[in-house]
């Protein structure tokens, strides 16, 4: 009941008191007048009642009530104490003068008249009411919560119509954070959507209904009915309406900050300082907009002024944590001191203090931060980074990694991994030459599994550095290869005549003794003397030639020291066997010899090989044996030909005789060769035109061959490492999208839930009430005893009440049992679908996301089921216990027609809303379940991100550094 029912309904037995007929004519006139909504009428008229006769002590208590409504508590308690001067131990004066001394904020003294009010009121309910109510009231606003509660569940019990009681008791039990999570917010919402509904809903049931959204989550509504609060605040201005209005504000910043604006939460709450401003929670509540704002300066002045004026651990929590983010070594020490004091093991003031000691005792700090690391703090982790950058740059790496693990965007954490890959990796400078990019890339190769099989390909192109010159001669099958590689010699070192079946791959190199060693595919060697390999090599069978990897011949000439010379079979007669040696020592070979043959060079199958090899950058320089064989002319005009078939795949085309080159080498002077008088030259097929443009193309040029050779190794290390870099890349991308779609799917399921679970739980739901009130209303009929005279009434025991307790507990209780099960199941399956996008992500990562899923779904739906389910028991139980049963049985049963449908109908009078208590929380629940689990996926996406990004600027970025350098 409002005051003005109140005021109307004592007016009117005020009016039934004795009083002089000269003055009960202007007491019901008063009270018509406030009947109508005429308060000035009604308070005018009282005082011309007073101003005649001054110590008329009803007309006193009417005029304070109507003063009260008029909101002019001061001029009403001064009306009630005049009362109460006249009528010492009267109660209605008694409550007006509390209820007064509430609207002034005077609580102290309001609670002792309120509490005399209650002693003095004889049993009068509405008295009652009111006395409780305030009592009520002062208690809030004195900060005991608990006895606020207390005393506004009296008046509610004394008059269940007085909305301003539920308004306030509403409010109390929202704001009372250590009562039950589900009986006090359920008892809290149906007095405050009972209070808001009144046509002039109080300002204080709509402000707890904005908490409440703000509890939940709902930030708009939160906003609504906040504005609407704040609206009606503004009208009351009484010292109790602008405590009201003072709380409203404070609530708008926090709805404003819920829905990330910062700069209108940070007005709301500087127009709260106005009124306070040595509140320290409301500086706290500023300091926090400045942090989201991004002015860490500024929310760490505040904090200092909040922490000042004594405000708790939490803002000092909050403190800290900002403190960090700014790192302010001075207040990370000085706030991490004053928490860890008040809590020793809170893992935020380790990492402030670790953080604030790093630069000067480093070690101490590692110690402290490794502590919040094993706790998987992420500023520790970073910390842990910073302080290993220098002389640790893997284990930085490793700290920076776990940091994003935790949270995969943390910019400074993932700064400090780039940094860390550079510093592990080691970028060579502008002027590194090759063997520095060697051990670049080896190191690069070497830091990621995926590429550990390119280790030795780069170490082997570094150590190609320091061999001899590898030149390859290569041509079709009868070129004369192998007498050319003899007439270079100047010896038969390399075996002619060898059919295509039974010819070998060669390496001619230096040894201190002429011999060989035939190398088997298996690697097993086999070590000859000269002649016993010349014999060997020419008595192979086309089985044994398939078996030899290739044969090193040996010879003791002072120029194999710096070359080697690798003799291959005809182009078009390598057999599958030597097909990967051959190609080894082509992409190994520094130079390339083409042996042409004077009477068919130039062909398309040597265009296409020769192609080919100048694609992999190959120097190759162009010999046409056997010119003897033809006319000066005709010799220029091949040249020519093949030079104009050819274009610029081979740098020139000497003509050439091996046979002339390897008689004249011979008969000039004894084995191992030297130079012949000027005849012998002339007769020397071309040699020395020959030697001389392999000086200047190949062998002055060694060394820059061997650079040029090592590049080209290495280049095409760094593009097979690119592409398995790209792959790994790829497939973290393909996974993370998978698991973004699983995240999808599970808001698809979380809305097929709500349209389809949740609509068939509610109707299964309804359907077991209907079926368990209509059981309970023949049980009812068999246990009332009716009554035999005309007058008399419907009577049971106490022990049918509990019968009928334990009869719905039980009927509830295996309904609900059943919604659980079905709901478990249906959550399950649905969670299945994030557990079906996390194995990409598991494979991936080499982490076990699949159980990591499963054990956060299992964590989610109990914490869903629990909320619904254990909730609905819960205050089902309190229901039937608390009043629902010994009402039906006390105000229902007596004078109950004994028919099953009028039983049926009475028990669902007064029946707890079943869908409001279970239905509307099991959508919510579920939503928040299904939505925590993409949550989780849509977190690992973003840590296997973190994986592709750590790929990008340790490898990824290192690789695209070489391949820069050895462009």
């Amino acid at each position: 009941m409002s005051l003005w029912s109140r005021v109307q309904r004592r007016l009117g037995d005020l009016a039934g008191e004795l009083v002089l007929d000269e003055y009960r004519e202007y007491l019901d006139r008063a009270h018509q007048l406030l009947a109508a909504g005429d308060v000035a009428g009604a308070t005018d008229l009282l005082d011309r009642v007073l101003a005649v006769k001054p110590e008329h002590g009803q007309a006193l208590i009417a005029l304070g009530d109507a003063r009260l409504i008029g909101r002019d508590p001061a001029r009403a308690l001064a009306a009630f104490e005049r009362a109460l001067e006249l009528r010492p131990g009267d109660p209605a004066a008694l409550v007006g003068h509390g209820l007064a001394l509430v609207a002034l904020a005077s609580y102290e003294p309001a609670i002792t008249s309120l509490g005399r009010a209650v002693a003095e009121a004889a049993g009068d309910r509405g008295i009652l009411a009111d006395a409780y109510r305030g009592l009520g009231i002062a208690w809030r606003r004195r900060g005991d919560i608990d006895k606020a509660i207390r005393e506004l569940r009296k008046a509610v019990a004394e008059d269940s119509e007085d909305l301003e009681a539920r308004a306030a008791l509403g409010e109390a039990l929202v704001a009372d954070a250590d009562a039950g999570p589900y009986m006090a917010l359920d008892e809290a919402l149906r007095h405050l959507e009972r209070a808001a509904a009144a046509d002039a809903p109080a300002a204080l049931a709509l402000y707890a209904l904005g908490r409440m959204a703000l509890v939940e989550g709902a930030v708009a509504l939160a906003i609504d009915r906040l504005g609407r609060a704040r609206a009606i605040a503004e009208r009351d201005p009484t010292p109790l309406g602008a405590q009201v209005r003072f709380d409203v504000i404070v609530a708008q910043g926090d709805a404003a900050l819920a829905g990330r604006d910062a700069h209108g939460a940070h007005g709301f709450f500087l127009e709260a300082l106005q009124v306070e401003p040595r509140r320290a929670d409301l500086h706290a509540k500023v300091a926090q907009t400045h942090r989201s704002i991004g002015n860490l300066d500024a929310a760490l002045a505040s904090f200092e002024r909040a922490l000042a004026l004594g405000a708790g651990t939490d803002t000092l929590r909050a403190a800290v944590d900002t403190a960090i983010a700014a790192g302010d070594p001075l207040r990370q020490a000085r706030w991490a001191s004053d928490l860890l004091a008040v809590d020793p093991g809170d893992v935020r003031a380790i990492v402030a203090r670790g953080a604030a000691m790093a630069a000067d005792q480093p070690d101490a700090a590692r110690a402290l931060l490794e502590l919040a690391a094993a706790r998987d703090d992420v500023d520790a982790h970073v910390w842990l980074a910073r302080l290993a950058l220098a002389r640790d740059p893997a284990a930085a790496q490793a700290s920076a990694l776990a940091a994003l693990r935790v949270a995969p965007r943390h910019g400074p954490a993932r700064q400090l991994l780039t940094e860390a890959h550079a510093a592990l990796l080691g970028a060579p400078g502008d002027a590194a030459d090759i063997g520095e990019l060697a051990q670049f890339l080896q190191r690069v190769v070497g830091s990621r599994r995926e590429l550990g099989h390119l280790v030795g390909d780069v170490a082997r192109a570094a150590a190609s550095l320091d061999q001899p010159l590898l030149v390859t001669v290569m041509g079709e099958f009868s070129s004369g290869k192998s007498s050319f590689v003899n007439a270079f010699i100047g010896a038969d070192v390399a075996p002619t005549g060898i059919t295509p079946t039974t010819a070998t791959i060669n390496v001619v190199r230096y040894g201190r003794d002429r011999g060989g060693r035939v190398v088997a595919a298996d690697g097993a060697t086999v070590e000859l003397g000269w002649d016993a390999m010349m014999a060997h090599l020419r008595a192979l069978t086309s089985e044994a030639a398939r078996a030899i990897d290739r044969v090193e011949i040996l010879v003791p000439l002072p120029q194999l020291e710096k070359i080697h010379i690798v003799d291959t079979p005809g182009l078009n007669s390598i057999q599958p066997e030597h097909e990967a040696t051959a190609r080894g020592f082509i992409a190994r070979a520094d130079a390339i010899v083409w042996v042409f043959t004077a009477s068919q060079g130039g062909k398309a199958s040597e265009k296409r090989a020769l192609r080919s090899i100048r694609d992999e950058g190959k120097r190759v320089l162009g010999v046409l044996n056997k010119a003897d064989q033809l006319s000066r002319e005709d010799t220029a005009e091949v040249v020519q030909f093949i030079t104009g078939e050819l274009g610029d795949l081979v740098e020139a085309v000497v003509p050439f005789s091996a046979r002339r080159a390897l008689a004249w080498k011979r008969g000039a002077s004894a084995f191992p060769g030297g130079s012949g008088d000027g005849d012998a030259l002339a007769a020397s097929g071309n040699w020395t035109v020959l030697e001389a443009a392999l000086e200047q193309r190949f062998f002055r040029q060694a060394r820059q061959l061997k650079r040029d050779g090592c590049a080209r190794a290495l280049r095409a290390v760094v593009g097979e490492a690119r592409g398995a870099i790209e792959a790994v890349r790829q497939r973290a991308g393909e996974a993370a999208e998978a698991a973004r779609a699983g995240s999808g799917e599970l808001a698809g399921a979380a809305r097929a839930f709500d349209g389809g679970t949740v609509i068939a739980e509610r109707k299964a739901l309804s359907e077991a009430s209907t079926t368990l009130y209509r059981r309970a209303a023949r049980e009812v009929l068999d246990l009332v005893r009716p009554r035999r005279l005309p007058f008399s009434s419907h009577t049971a025991t106490a022990a049918d009440r509990d019968y009928l307790i334990a009869l719905l507990a039980s009927g509830f209780d295996a309904a609900i049992e059943g919604g659980r099960r079905r709901v478990a199941d249906e959550l399950t399956r649905c969670a299945r679908l994030a557990e079906t996008a996390a194995r990409p992500l598991s494979a991936a990562l080499g982490v076990d996301v699949v159980g990591d899923l499963q054990r956060a779904a299992d964590d989610q739906i109990g914490l869903a089921l629990s909320r619904v389910f254990d909730r609905a028991r819960a205050f089902l139980r309190g229901y039937l216990e608390g009043g629902y049963v010994e009402s039906f049985f006390r105000n229902d049963v007596p004078r109950l027609e004994l028919a099953e449908d009028a039983v049926y109908h009475a028990l669902i009078r007064g029946a707890p809303d079943l869908d409001r208590e279970l239905g509307e929380p099991l959508a919510r629940a579920a939503a928040d379940a299904l939505s925590a689990l993409a949550h989780r996926l849509d977190h690992w996406a973003a840590v296997l991100d973190v994986h592709a990004f750590d790929v990008e600027v340790g490898v990824g970025r290192a690789l695209e550094l070489a391949e820069a350098r050895l462009a």
